[in-house]
């Protein structure tokens, strides 16, 4: 019976997919948006903010591996480490340049992800992988990310 048993779970080990890895490294991430005021700017459809250190409001707020990639597209929110993939450093983050707002591209690589359909998925240039994608959840004006 125990033979069965230990059977049946390497089985189902070995049929399971294995889990999205991302190559950016897992930092702490928690932000805090107030949609009425500070970060009104998220209001209009598309709209991102980048936050950094730099640019936070609060000290118990995290803004993961290369900053967060805040998007609102298709009436809802999108979050996404800002750092490139690609390029998998601190200091090589995406931004939004084009003047449509769909897409984020590294200015190191050139590989553009698409911000539109929420999967941060590369469009273009040498990148494979996806954005790192983030946690976000609404509650009446706060918007909170977080992983």
């Amino acid at each position: 019976m125990k033979r069965l048993l230990l059977c049946m779970l390497a089985l189902a080990l070995t049929a399971c997919e294995k889990a999205y890895v991302s190559s950016i490294p897992n930092y702490p991430v928690y932000l805090e948006l107030d949609l009425d005021f500070e970060d009104r700017d998220l209001l209009p459809i598309p709209s991102f903010k980048i936050y950094t250190s730099l640019n936070i409001n609060q000290a118990s707020e995290k803004t993961g591996f290369g900053g967060v990639l805040v998007y609102h597209g298709a009436d809802t929110y999108y979050a996404f480490d800002a750092a490139c993939p690609h390029e998998a450093s601190r200091s090589i983050t995406v931004d939004v340049t084009d003047e449509s707002l769909l897409y984020a591209t590294c200015p190191k690589c050139g590989t553009q992800y698409d911000l539109m359909s929420g999967a941060g998925n590369p469009v273009s240039g040498p990148g494979k992988e996806r954005l790192k994608p983030y946690n976000v959840r609404l509650n009446r004006n706060i918007l909170y990310v977080g992983n």
